[in-house]
């Protein structure tokens, strides 16, 4: 397999042995030519040494200098020509050591021009293996960083881009053929792996689809009888059917009330399967918040009363929201019982409405009650979930109204979420994010601090 490491290694070893090879023939190069430099001096320095012996008295030590250079001269024909002056020298005969001084200097002439010729050659020598060197480095470079740039860093990229696209649902099975390479062994992998993953996925969706399918005509078979059946039950009660003593009564009212509980699970199940499914559609107008807010708080006055709990407004705006009002109070409800459910006798339950520090409509719902464990707060939004069993009799639930909710406000644009801390209560809230000041209509009645106060009980 001609893989990526194979191939580097074969151009960082082509490579090198360019820029090994070049550099070492200017290395060399640049040995002789420091060589040659040497010689030349030598060269010089004993010439003017030589030619100074006629005029000089004959001194053993200048013999044994001679002598001393003459075993380190090349070629052979220097070191010749110096033994003639030596051994004129020794002989100590001025006129014979004047001529071959003279011959020695002509001969070094002549060797020095010959190794300014080798110096020249050697310069141009250096230049040209010096130049190949910094063009071998220079080529290697590029030519690697190209390789790992088109076959190495471009693949990642793609493949890095790819693995966002499937990160942000934008996959596609248009796959280029992977190279045979590591690279192309990871895309072939990613490709397996994500196609796999859709293919699960599309299997997951059907079989969720199929499930609300389910629900819904399963829900919609059930309502019909159900209402029926609490239809019989109503009139069986008020004695259309003859009187009834109080054990029968009380049976009956027991049997009514469980078919309401019934048909508000399914209800909240065709709202839930509408939801999922993006067939829930919201009739968005401009409502008062205070109105709703208001119309909230009186729709759970019946529910505040029976389980002895107060309910107070603490702050409300003066703006209006830009929601389904239905739905939106369907929210404030679901959120608004749970906290009566759940508070304790005699003390309150507070709505309270604020603009945040992201300018969005925060609307919070407080409680008095035990509070809720850490654990059980990332799941009461979930759906056919429950934070705590409670001995209330008030306390009845399918455990879809938290999930609905929030289905609800994310629909909104807006999220939802809670507070709480177990034995100081919790703090149910979410937000809204299209709002604006509240403009007076005519042919509406304006709802005012005169309708309703910050801080105003509704309930004892």
């Amino acid at each position: 397999m001609n893989t990526l490491r194979v191939r580097i290694r074969i151009l960082a070893v082509l490579s090198l042995s360019a820029v090994g090879f070049t550099g070492y023939q200017t290395a060399k190069s640049f040995h002789s030519y420091s060589g040659f430099q040497t010689s030349i001096t030598t060269s010089y320095r004993l010439s003017e040494f030589v030619n100074h012996l006629p005029y000089m008295s004959f001194k053993t030590d200048h013999l044994k200098n001679l002598k001393q250079h003459r075993r380190s001269l090349l070629p052979v024909q220097r070191r010749q020509v110096l033994s003639d002056v030596i051994q004129a020298y020794a002989e100590r005969n001025t006129s014979l050591l004047r001529k071959r001084s003279d011959i020695f200097s002509r001969n070094e002439a002549e060797y020095r021009s010959y190794i300014y010729n080798q110096i020249r050659y050697v310069d141009k020598k250096i230049r040209y293996f010096g130049s190949l060197c910094l063009a071998s480095m220079l080529f290697s470079t590029v030519l690697f960083l190209f390789y790992v740039l088109r076959y190495a860093i471009r693949p990642i990229t793609d493949l890095k881009e790819r693995m966002m696209d499937f990160l942000n649902n934008r996959y596609t099975y248009q796959f280029n053929t992977p190279s045979n390479n590591e690279i192309g062994h990871l895309q072939a992998t990613f490709n397996s792996l994500a196609q796999r993953v859709l293919t699960n996925l599309e299997e997951l969706q059907a079989l969720d689809n199929a499930k609300s399918e389910f629900l819904s005509i399963a829900s919609h078979e059930l309502r019909t009888p159900l209402t029926s059946i609490k239809g019989s039950l109503s009139l069986m009660k008020n004695g259309f059917a003859g009187d009834l003593n109080e054990n029968s009564t009380r049976l009956l009212s027991i049997a009514e009330g469980e078919t309401d509980r019934l048909i508000r699970l399914i209800n909240d199940l065709l709202d839930l399967a509408k939801i999922e499914a993006r067939q829930f559609p919201l009739n968005k107008e401009w409502c008062s918040l205070r109105g709703v807010a208001k119309s909230t708080i009186e729709g759970t006055i019946g529910l505040a009363n029976t389980a002895g709990v107060g309910m107070s407004l603490l702050s409300c705006p003066d703006v209006e929201v830009l929601i389904d009002k239905d739905r939106i109070q369907q929210v404030m409800m679901n959120l608004m019982s749970n906290a009566v459910k759940y508070n304790p006798k005699g003390k309150s339950v507070c709505l309270n409405v604020y603009l945040n520090e992201r300018k969005e409509i925060c609307i919070e719902i407080q409680d008095q009650g035990k509070g809720i464990a850490p654990e059980d707060q990332a799941l009461i939004f979930e759906q056919f979930r429950q934070a705590t069993n409670s001995n209330n009799p008030l306390v009845k639930g399918t455990g879809l109204g938290l999930a609905i909710a929030k289905a609800l406000v994310e629909e909104h644009g807006g999220y939802i979420g809670v507070r709480s801390t177990q034995g100081l209560g919790s703090t149910f809230y979410f937000t809204l994010k299209d709002w604006r000041e509240q403009q007076s209509q005519s042919g509406e009645e304006d709802l005012d601090n005169s309708d309703i106060n910050n801080g105003e009980r509704f309930a004892a």
